[in-house]
Order: C-alpha cells, then structure tokens, then sequence
C-alpha cells in the first residue's frame, strides 16, 4: 500500500476489482507491480502513460520511473515527461527513415 500510495493510488481503492478502477488507476497498480515486485520486470513498453493521469500523478509516475534499472521503450507527446524520464536514447525521423540518437 505504501507504493501504491507513491504512485497516487488511493488506500480505499487497492481492494477494489481492477474492473472497477479507472484507467489511471489501472496504470498505476500495474506500475506498482512492474516496478516493486520480488523479481522487478526488465522491460516496460509504455503507450502515452500519461494519458489518464493528474500532474500530481505524472510527477510521482516520474519518479518512480527515475529509479528504474531495466529498459523502456516509451511512446509519448508528452515532452515534459519524456525528459523527466531522462532517457538515454530517442528515435528521430528523419527525410532517410528513424534514426537511434544517444541523448
């Protein structure tokens, strides 16, 4: 519940059905268990993340993403939390195709 609580996920809504939780919501249950679990997952592919979630909430998303060690692959229009993120690589298009640039 603590985690839960750094990702601003609500102490009454962690017993709640995942049906009954909104997307935000669901977002950050499965952040929590990605990031905190005994064996943490080595991947995240993550689609506009930010989509459904309050600044508050982007926030402590950032941060909790700042002390992942494994890799991400981040697809967002969000620039401000992109580069909270601080990424190490980007994908660029340009006129010759996507490019891999080191950040």
């Amino acid at each position: 519940r603590t985690r839960l609580a750094l990702l601003q996920l609500d102490a009454s809504r962690v017993t709640q059905p995942a049906g009954r939780l909104s997307g935000g919501e669901r977002l950050k249950a499965a952040m929590a268990i990605a990031l905190w679990r005994e064996t943490p997952a080595q991947l995240l592919l993550l689609d506009e993340p930010t989509n459904h979630l309050d600044l508050e909430s982007i926030v402590a998303f950032e941060q909790a993403l700042k002390g992942f060690t494994g890799a991400m692959v981040v697809v967002s229009h969000d620039e401000g939390f992109v580069q909270a993120i601080e990424p190490t690589h980007t994908l660029v298009w340009q006129s010759t195709g996507w490019r891999l640039v080191a950040v």
